[in-house]
């Protein structure tokens, strides 16, 4: 018997040692594992919720209050925060909702379409909380701007051109190192919600 029959029989005994999943179970298995990161895509995003309201709640927010009523926003900031509670409320129940039916028993194709829906909801809820800052921040420093106070302060040369394009850079910054932290968090479970999506596309797992 030649070295290459001997490779070959090797081979097939280890093949061998290996369990072959059924369709059912690699299903049963992505689905437990989508159910997991879901899961935790709706914790953190209460605790995202919940841990600035805490600290305010201990600290005190006297003088971000006091900064908008300075520059005449209280009622820019009771609009701005009513929408944005009202909204992070909808997606907070949206990634329950998602997690429940994923965690529920389903075929292969519905939790296809559910694992997609929650990856679209993610980025969805993602970009809407960037918007919410970069709006407010541009809209706070028109303001300031326009203050009494500014204006004796900033030289009579200056150039309010590159004043304003210098803080919409800062502004932008701060945006892009959100939007890493959040690629950071979210990132990872969606990229591993890809991966059990293609991981069902590509064993053609069929209801």
């Amino acid at each position: 018997m030649d070295q290459l029959e001997l490779l070959k029989k090797d081979w097939q005994k280890k093949d061998h040692s290996f369990p072959k999943l059924s369709k059912n179970e690699l299903s049963t298995i992505i689905h437990k594992r989508s159910s997991s990161i879901v899961k935790w895509i709706f914790i953190i995003s209460v605790l995202e919720f919940v841990i600035p309201h805490l600290i305010i709640l201990f600290t005190g927010d006297g003088d971000s209050s006091k900064i908008y009523d300075d520059l005449g926003l209280n009622s820019f900031k009771l609009a701005s925060f009513a929408v944005y509670y009202i909204v992070i409320v909808v997606f907070i129940y949206l990634f329950y909702k998602n997690y429940k039916s994923i965690s529920a028993q389903s075929n292969p194709k519905t939790l296809m379409h559910n694992i997609i829906k929650t990856r679209k909801i993610v980025k969805y809820y993602i970009w809407f909380n960037l918007s919410m800052f970069f709006i407010i921040s541009v809209v706070i420093l028109y303001k300031v701007f326009n203050t009494t106070l500014f204006i004796d302060k900033i030289p009579e040369d200056a150039n309010m051109l590159i004043v304003w394009l210098v803080s919409l850079i800062a502004i932008t910054t701060i945006v892009v190192i959100f939007w890493l932290f959040y690629k950071l968090i979210y990132g990872i479970l969606l990229n591993k919600l890809k991966s059990n999506y293609e991981e069902l596309v590509n064993h053609a797992v069929d209801c």
